[in-house]
């Protein structure tokens, strides 16, 4: 099972920080990059609509999968978890307007939605309920 994996609650708990910062990161970066911004911001800048759009979906399914796994032991409070990556997904598409070059996307946070859906769904085929409530 994916719990077993990480049998440590901290590192679970360290994962699923570092990939919602990481995607808070992606999310912030300015849309139209200038020739003085960091290869990394440029080099993102250019990435295709598809490719972002698909990103979208398999970020969000495992930052679900990853926060289930850390409340895992927590009982009913993970599914709150996906409810809290969705509304996650709304502050940073709700960010996105005070970024140069950004937008907010009722596509983006529908995907951002179906990879919830698709993290919990997951989740709840690999990760066992915990005994303790």
């Amino acid at each position: 099972m994916i719990a077993a994996l990480f049998r440590s609650l901290p590192l679970r708990l360290a994962l699923s920080l570092a990939l919602t910062g990481a995607i808070a990161f992606l999310s912030l970066i300015p849309g139209d990059p200038e020739e003085d911004d960091p290869a990394l911001v440029v080099a993102l800048g250019t990435v295709p609509s598809l490719f972002q759009n698909a990103m979208h979906l398999v970020l969000y399914a495992v930052l679900t999968l990853f926060w289930a796994a850390a409340l895992a032991r927590f009982g009913r409070l993970r599914r709150w978890g996906a409810i809290g990556v969705f509304l996650y997904g709304v502050m940073l598409e709700i960010a996105q307007f005070f970024v140069a070059g950004r937008y907010a996307s009722w596509l983006d946070l529908g995907l951002n939605g179906a990879g919830v859906l698709l993290g919990a769904a997951l989740a709840a085929r690999l990760i066992p309920p915990s005994r303790r409530a």
